[in-house]
């Protein structure tokens, strides 16, 4: 990294952000409430992501280790509280790493009628001296749907060395 190549990230496989990565929403992202569940959809790599509602949370060591965790949520006034537990080890925020204890709370409300925010705040005794939080914020765009993100002929892939290479030409 210091050489200025580049570590080769998840994309270079074809992988999704997993969480909280996938909530900042560089691409756009969908929010969808059915009974007992709000499912988030971002349209790149069509990652999806379900907070069960008004279910009890697992404990850590009970949850299979996954790109999105475990979530369970509630709402508490007009803002959806999310608690995430489960996240894989290999997914990492900003390439910070963290541990099997990674909790994930979330706070989400309408601040103005088109905005949505979402405060994350990360939890990791082991990895972090304090809770980190990030706040962000998604614009609603109610002409806009999701389209199609497939992965194919990508022209990035990870070398031995784990150094994202480019193939160029045929």
């Amino acid at each position: 990294n210091a050489k200025g190549t580049p570590i080769a990230t998840g994309y270079v496989n074809c992988l999704g952000d997993g969480m909280p990565m996938m909530m900042n929403a560089m691409f756009p992202i969908e929010f969808l409430q059915s009974p007992g569940q709000v499912t988030v959809i971002e349209e790149a790599f069509t990652q999806v992501r379900r907070i069960k509602l008004n279910q009890p949370q697992k404990p850590i060591d009970d949850v299979e280790p996954g790109f999105f965790g475990y979530a369970v949520g509630r709402w508490e006034g007009d803002t959806l509280l999310v608690d995430t537990v489960g996240i894989k080890e290999d997914i990492r925020y900003q390439n910070v790493p963290h541990s099997k204890d990674l909790r994930i709370k979330e706070r989400i409300h309408l601040v103005a009628p088109n905005i949505l925010w979402n405060e994350i705040t990360m939890e990791d005794p082991v990895m972090l001296e304090k809770p980190w939080t990030v706040t962000v914020a998604y614009r609603r765009m109610p002409n806009y749907t999701l389209l199609e993100y497939v992965c194919e002929d990508n022209r990035e892939f990870r070398d031995a060395n784990g150094i994202q290479q480019i193939h160029v030409g045929k």
